[in-house]
């Protein structure tokens, strides 16, 4: 009987990814983990009625927070689609990450079998991809769920970006550089930045190479710059929303940490990546691999497989103190706060040099290599499993780590995310967060616990009042804010320093807050979904 290669394949991408996942989440009823774990549960719950309104009232300590206007969330919907099947954040986060898990290995055995022209070698690619130590970090102990699934997006935004650079055929390149680029954007901006900021010295690669012409320029030019303007409108529905709310008024950025405080000791890097610890931002045993092995075998290595070895070496030393960060900390640079996020790129250069050259002058059979193929993957195996026992132990004294389960997720999406809570707010508000954190209505002068519930799409007070006052809440206003007082709307302005403020309350009221998606808004919508159906059809009708 004739086996089908493409089942075999498919069948062993979905066994080693849920080999993967199941050696960080064996039970589906916590998660212990450090990092954003809790932010991004609420981002889940919180988008649950995204087609209600753009804010969610019951998450975030009830503020209202706009998240959801600054924070992309396209690719990371499937886990509230799980939600609203499960009624469950955690076994619905879990899912989500399995699925994430196997689709980063289809993504990587697609491509890299582009790349490389063989099936086992974009096999062995798409399970060193997914074995990463810093890949592996990023999920389970950062739980930084949006850069994970940057990197699995950023595989073909590079790709095509490099058949555009480098000439090679490719049908509607620029297209399908929008719609990877596109969905890049709807994770994770800085992820989009850094993998820019790489096409970026690509080109310039290729501006200095041999052969290169002026009409080979303006031939890439045209390509990377009609890409470019099909990504600006694929993806405004993002972007335009976030605009018109920074227009509207100042909101508070993330915040700027030290680059240079954080970049790593080259020891340090090289020692945490020998050990192959998972609670530290390192390359891993197989990063460290892929620097030592292809120097070894340097002079039988080809031209390419020596810039991608180059790049190997050079995104791991951009994550250390050898790079003057101090220099750069003025610069947009500085919104990468971390140089460690560098090693999201160095995972493809390691893993597609590793790749090459395992096989690389092959001296035997196919029976013979499917085993060192075989073996090779179990290895990778053995090891994540031997250092999640060491995660396990260091986890649990990690002074941020964080116990997940039926207990704590309600308190972890509520009142326990005050961490969070300044980012993209109201700058105007940040003078009262004392009184945001602790939940504090004033009224007149006096600041005080009010009683409210909360639907999901709005939030009501209840306020008795002798004399007329004015009521600041601790809810965030941002543009689309709207107050009823005893279901009878406010015309009047209700943004005073970046909270909702209510003048000449008296007597018994219930005051509800919701917010609308703007005019604008919905048209930036219709204009996006309207671009992608039309690349989408353009690309069906071209096949047929």
């Amino acid at each position: 009987m004739k086996i089908n290669k493409k089942v075999v394949i498919l069948s062993g991408l979905i066994i080693v990814s849920s080999i993967y996942s199941f050696i960080f989440f064996k039970n589906t009823q916590s998660i212990y983990t450090t990092g954003d774990l809790s932010f991004h549960l609420s981002r889940i719950k919180g988008l649950s009625t995204i087609f209600t309104s753009p804010i969610n009232y019951e998450t975030f300590n009830y503020t209202g927070y706009g998240v959801n206007y600054f924070y992309p969330f396209l690719t990371f919907f499937p886990a509230v689609m799980l939600y609203w099947m499960t009624k469950n954040l955690i076994v619905s986060y879990i899912i989500y990450v399995w699925l994430l898990n196997l689709c980063t290995t289809l993504v990587a055995y697609h491509y890299g079998e582009r790349f490389l022209k063989q099936k086992k070698a974009a096999f062995l690619f798409s399970c060193l991809y997914i074995f990463s130590a810093y890949r592996t970090v990023d999920i389970y102990y950062r739980s930084a769920i949006a850069e994970a699934i940057a990197i699995t997006l950023v595989i073909p935004v590079l790709f095509y970006a490099y058949q555009i650079i480098s000439g090679k055929e490719e049908k509607y390149p620029s297209v399908k550089l929008a719609l990877s680029m596109s969905l890049l954007v709807y994770s994770h901006v800085l992820s989009t930045l850094m993998s820019t900021a790489l096409i970026i010295i690509f080109i310039f690669i290729r501006l200095v190479s041999k052969g290169f012409k002026n009409a080979d320029f303006i031939a890439i030019f045209k390509k990377l710059f009609s890409a470019a303007g099909m990504t600006l409108v694929l993806t405004s529905a993002f972007w335009y929303p976030m605009f018109e709310q920074m227009l509207y008024q100042k909101i508070n950025k993330p915040s700027v940490t030290n680059l240079y405080a954080h970049a790593s000791n080259v020891f340090d890097s090289l020692t945490e990546a020998m050990n192959n610890d998972l609670t530290t931002y390192s390359m891993g045993l197989v990063g460290l691999l892929s620097l030592c092995i292809p120097l070894i075998l340097f002079k039988k290595l080809t031209n390419i497989e020596k810039k991608i070895y180059y790049g190997t070496c050079l995104t791991w030393l951009a994550t250390t103190s050898l790079v003057p960060w101090y220099l750069l900390q003025n610069t947009p640079a500085k919104l990468l706060q971390f140089p460690w996020r560098i090693l999201s790129l160095q995972i493809i250069f390691s893993s597609l040099i590793l790749t090459m050259i395992f096989f690389k002058n092959r001296r035997y059979n196919k029976t013979r290599e499917l085993f060192y193929l075989f073996m090779t993957v179990l290895l990778l195996i053995t090891l994540t499993v031997s250092s999640k026992k060491n995660f396990n132990q260091k986890i649990i004294s990690q002074p941020g780590h964080i116990v997940v389960n039926k207990e704590t997720v309600e308190a972890y999406t509520t009142k326990g995310m005050d961490y969070f809570l300044y980012d993209y707010s109201p700058i105007a508000s940040l003078e009262n967060k004392e009184h945001i954190i602790k939940h504090e209505a004033k009224i007149g002068s006096q600041w005080v616990n009010l009683p409210y519930k909360t639907t999901g799409s709005s939030i009501i007070y209840r306020v008795t009042n002798e004399k007329s006052q004015v009521i600041t809440l601790p809810v965030y206003a941002y543009l689309g804010t709207n107050v009823e007082i005893n279901h009878q709307p406010v015309k009047e302005q209700v943004n005073a320093n970046g909270l909702v403020q209510i003048s000449g309350v008296k007597g018994v009221a219930d005051i509800k807050v919701s917010t609308n998606y703007t005019v604008t808004t919905i048209i930036s919508y219709l204009v996006t979904l309207t671009a992608y159906l039309c690349l989408f059809f353009k690309i069906i009708f071209h096949k047929r």
